[in-house]
């Protein structure tokens, strides 16, 4: 689990409709910008927005798929599990837990960590 350095911002982002569209979706499994795109009912340039926020908070990943033509093809993926808002007298916290992936949790298991 981590908090996040600027809860008010990300409550904002985590408030519009694309953006949960697009943790939603990448959450299933990876999607381009225009498979997102058509999911949202938004352009792709809205899209790109706003997964340059969600990577600022590191909610969304990148991952570059080569293709035989030689463009590289970008997929968007989360391993978001849950965020938490909590409230208290000196304003709002936001703890983020993620999910590990197995290759990385067979990765600590080989190193022993």
């Amino acid at each position: 689990m981590s908090e996040v350095r600027d809860p008010e911002a990300l409550a904002d982002l985590l408030g519009d409709e694309c953006t949960r569209t697009i943790l939603v979706e990448t959450k299933k499994e990876p999607c381009s910008a225009a498979e997102l795109s058509d999911c949202a009912g938004v352009s792709e340039p809205t899209v790109y927005r706003r997964l340059e926020r969600l990577r600022e908070y590191d909610l969304v990943t990148e991952d570059i798929q080569p293709v035989t033509d030689g463009k590289n093809y970008k997929l968007y993926r989360t391993d978001l599990d849950g965020i938490e808002l909590d409230i208290s007298e000196d304003g709002f916290e936001i703890t983020i837990s993620r999910r590990e992936r197995m290759a990385d949790r067979f990765t600590q298991f080989v190193e022993g960590s």
